[in-house]
């Protein structure tokens, strides 16, 4: 009976290591990139957060979506900045939400799109990013009413369909 409880032990512990240590390592890497990238070491912060943001690490597809728009240790590049911030964004980080708003308005590595704009202004604000809502009611003047409503109800379900 003791030899069946330590063998019980020993495969929970090597259960919870294989479990966590992926994640483990996996967010060093991300906390590694991040510092980098604060410390502007913009070099070293691509590697760990590209990868980091190939394995779906939604901050690490922000800073690389960042990193991109602006030129940071790569050729800026407004259409891979508006992939990796739609990658956080579809995740729902507020902050990419507000930036495909604005690429979207501004035609910046994406088509000009008024209502696209406002959709996502929409679920940034929903998200704790207050910047959006000024954004976000300066594109209703140039919006139909109609496509208003409309754009409110479809956010309002993504909205619905995504929270936690």
């Amino acid at each position: 009976m003791i030899f069946k409880t330590k063998i019980v032990k020993f495969l929970q512990i090597g259960l919870i290591i294989g479990v966590v240590t992926p994640f483990m390592s996996a967010n060093a890497s991300y906390e590694t990139g991040k510092v980098a990238y604060d410390e502007y070491r913009y070099d070293e912060a691509y590697l760990d957060l590209k990868t980091e943001a190939e394995n779906g690490h939604m901050l690490a597809q922000y800073y690389l979506a960042i990193m991109y728009a602006m030129g940071h240790s790569v050729p800026r590049n407004d259409i891979l900045a508006y992939n990796w911030f739609m990658k956080a964004a579809l995740q729902g980080h507020p902050i990419s939400q507000g930036n495909i708003g604005t690429m979207k308005i501004n035609a910046r590595g994406t088509d000009y799109d008024l209502t696209g704009s406002y959709y996502w202004f929409i679920l940034a604000e929903d998200g704790g990013f207050e910047k959006a809502r000024k954004f976000m009611w300066r594109v209703t003047n140039y919006m139909k009413r109609e496509d208003i409503e409309n754009i409110q109800i479809k956010a309002n379900n993504w909205i619905t369909n995504n929270r936690d």
